[in-house]
């Protein structure tokens, strides 16, 4: 299991925001796609710019184009679970829609560098101070104080900024509202929204997004799991199980994917998740109490995954 299941909040708290579109996911960073779709800022140039750097024209879901947000497709698929309960037609639908988003970020990795490729921009939290504003949460938020003064987590962040390897073509942040899946005679393929369309010299590399270009595909990765357990794991009826992590982590294995994140950054990935969540639900109202509860969760996840290194290690010493 990937050390990102380990600490995921499985409450029925949690399925308050699982699979809702994500217009304050990715405020620090722009416009969520779930809102955007595949057009262009306002003040990005209009389709039919020239370029590698493209960025693909037809809307998310618009018709006659037959691609669907992966959001969608999640959504469809564990409503059909809920109704007839996890049948081994839709576990297959699940593993194929799992299989093609992997395969769309090991197609990514791979593409080329060249001398012009631009170098990624690092994640926030491993480059900035948390943001002041979260000394003034109320406790019921959860854990902060304890995540924010916690030396493992310290560490972990560090340990990734240090280990960062700018080696191969990164998206920066491919959570599944980043994720466009088509149907064709079967086959399900999964493009990752800011990346220009294949052509048949192969991928082209994605538009330039800032996050995007040269960077450590581990965070990629990363990026995928943590979205997977926050947004999919608590749609799923336990008795079902089902761990989209592990499916997810094994077919990335099994096409070839070789950037599954270590623990360290793991943790700096699920501390992002959390500061970004709970900006986006109390900055600018009052959370409910189900939404409080579902970002105490949030907090809890770096402070359980220490845990479990700090356990791990105190193991094999003993041993």
């Amino acid at each position: 299991m990937s050390v990102l299941a380990e600490g995921v909040d499985r409450q029925p708290t949690a399925r308050v925001i699982a699979l809702r579109p994500s217009a304050g996911r990715h405020a620090a960073a722009g416009r969520s796609p779930e809102v955007v779709g595949l057009g262009p800022e306002p003040d990005e140039p209009r389709h039919g710019t020239t370029g590698r750097h493209a960025t693909a024209p037809a809307p998310v879901d618009a018709p006659g184009t037959g691609a669907r947000s992966l959001v969608r497709e999640l959504e469809d698929l564990t409503e059909q679970m809920q109704a007839h309960g996890p049948l081994p037609s839709l576990r297959v639908d699940l593993r194929e829609l799992l299989a093609a988003w992997a395969a769309a970020l090991v197609r990514l990795h791979r593409t080329p560098l060249t001398p012009t490729t631009p170098v990624a921009e690092l994640p926030w939290v491993l480059t900035e101070p948390l943001p002041d504003w979260l000394d003034v949460l109320p406790g019921d938020t959860g854990p902060v104080w304890a995540v924010r003064a916690h030396p493992g987590i310290r560490r972990a962040v560090e340990e990734t900024r240090r280990a960062w390897l700018p080696v191969q073509w990164v998206h920066g942040d491919p959570t599944g509202d980043e994720v466009v899946v088509t149907r064709t005679r079967g086959a399900v393929r999964a493009v990752l929204l800011g990346t220009a369309r294949d052509t048949p010299e192969g991928p082209l590399a994605p538009a330039r997004t800032g996050r995007s270009g040269c960077g450590d595909p581990r965070w990629d990765v990363a990026t995928a799991l943590d979205w997977l357990a926050l947004a999919l794991g608590p749609a799923l009826d336990p008795a079902w199980q089902l761990d989209p992590v592990a499916t997810f982590a094994g077919q990335y294995r099994e096409l070839g994917g070789d950037a599954l994140p270590d623990r360290a950054t793991a943790v700096a990935r699920t501390l992002a998740s959390a500061v970004e969540w709970t900006a986006h639900l109390t900055l600018d109202r009052d959370p409910s109490e189900d939404e409080r509860a579902w970002l105490s969760g949030l907090w809890s996840r770096p402070l359980e995954l220490v845990g479990r290194t700090r356990t791990t290690a105190v193991a094999g010493r003993r041993s």
